[in-house]
């Protein structure tokens, strides 16, 4: 028995092979098949570019306007304006500069509406500072990043009252509160703007930026201030405060972002004077209930100006939209948090005075 198994085994092994032939050709050519190749890898986003901001990235249009990349950290940023009313028009000088070869511009164009493009990237230098009043921002190019913000200076009319002029103009309160004090020869002397092309010295400044403008700059300087390790208070400058410009172009936008950092200190002082009258049984009802409303609403306010533009609040946001009927506002938390931060950014010089005054400072 023993040898009949082993007389056959050979030619057992021999029709083993033959099974193999007989898989469905498909299975062949499948196991002959080389294996799809991957996807090249999306190009990585431009340096600068933050997504949930909501931004535009126009690098692709303007990223032309550099001078080179960067041999040096970013150790400072500046704001500017663009001496233009629309996006488009700052949009045209660049394209300009572009064709000349040339890269005097920002990194970032902020609109009057917020809107906020990345126009060159981050990591490369861009012509937008001298420091030629600031010489410790000499070569500053190489080191700091422009943001410009759409609008026009006012223009000031010197053969009229020039102090009259500036309280009807919409300024930020230090800033008003600088130049009216001035005595007017020195006034209308920090007004003026250079010679026209007829060689008349002509006057101007420029009024405080808008609400959704103060909403994009904080929100972006917090980013590039985190991103870079920058001091907010020391490392964000005017473009008037390093070169010689016309007045008001950083100043507000600065004074702004500096009484930003002001309100949660203002907010605690608050809170610690209704705590001191709800001790004292000589402190007024009417007042105390007055400023626990105020209490409310600032630190309401102060929660959804830190929700801003994270992921979670963008994406409660969108959700609310999903939700509400065709033709329909959509409501929600997520949108009564968005309406709070437009009436506080809206107002914001309206409601940080009341907010100090409230606090005792």
């Amino acid at each position: 028995m023993a040898d009949k198994q082993a007389r056959r085994a050979p030619s057992a092994a021999k029709a083993a092979p033959a099974a193999s032939h007989d898989r469905p050709a498909a299975a062949v050519a499948s196991a002959a098949a080389p294996k799809a190749k991957a996807p090249p890898a999306p190009p990585p986003p431009p340096a600068g570019l933050f997504p949930n901001l909501g931004m535009k990235d126009e690098t692709g249009t303007y990223g032309a306007m550099n001078s080179g990349a960067r041999s040096q950290p970013v150790a400072g940023i500046v704001e500017h304006r663009t001496e233009s009313t629309t996006m488009d028009s700052a949009r045209n000088s660049y394209a300009n500069q572009i064709k000349k070869g040339g890269s005097v511009g920002a990194h970032y164009l902020v609109g009057q509406g917020g809107e906020t493009s990345l126009t060159v990237p981050t990591d490369k230098n861009c012509s937008h500072v001298r420091g030629n009043q600031d010489k410790a921002w000499k070569g500053a190019n190489a080191w700091s990043i422009g943001i410009e913000n759409v609008g026009m200076p006012a223009k000031i009319d010197p053969d009229k009252d020039v102090h009259e002029q500036v309280k009807g103009l919409t300024l930020s309160p230090a800033m008003k509160k600088r130049l009216l004090e001035m005595k007017e020869p020195a006034l209308k002397s920090s007004l003026a703007d250079g010679k026209n092309g007829k060689g008349v010295m002509q006057y101007a400044l420029h009024t405080d930026i808008t609400g959704p403008q103060k909403r994009a700059n904080y929100n972006l300087v917090n980013q590039l201030t985190a991103a870079h390790g920058l001091d907010p208070a020391t490392q964000v400058k005017g473009h008037e405060q390093v070169d010689y410009k016309t007045t008001g172009e950083g100043e507000p936008i600065i004074e702004f972002l500096a009484a930003m950092r002001d309100v949660p200190a203002k907010i605690a002082a608050l809170e610690a004077r209704i705590a001191k009258m709800e001790a004292d049984p000589a402190a007024s009802p009417q007042e105390l209930t007055k400023l626990k409303a105020l209490l409310g609403k600032e630190k309401a306010s102060r929660a959804a100006v830190e929700a801003d533009k994270t992921p979670a609040e963008n994406l409660a946001l969108e959700g609310e939209k999903t939700l509400a009927p065709e033709g329909v506002a959509p409501e929600g938390p997520a949108h009564a948090r968005e309406a709070d931060r437009a009436d506080f950014y809206d107002h914001f010089w309206d409601r940080k005075q009341g907010l100090d005054s409230a606090a005792g400072g």
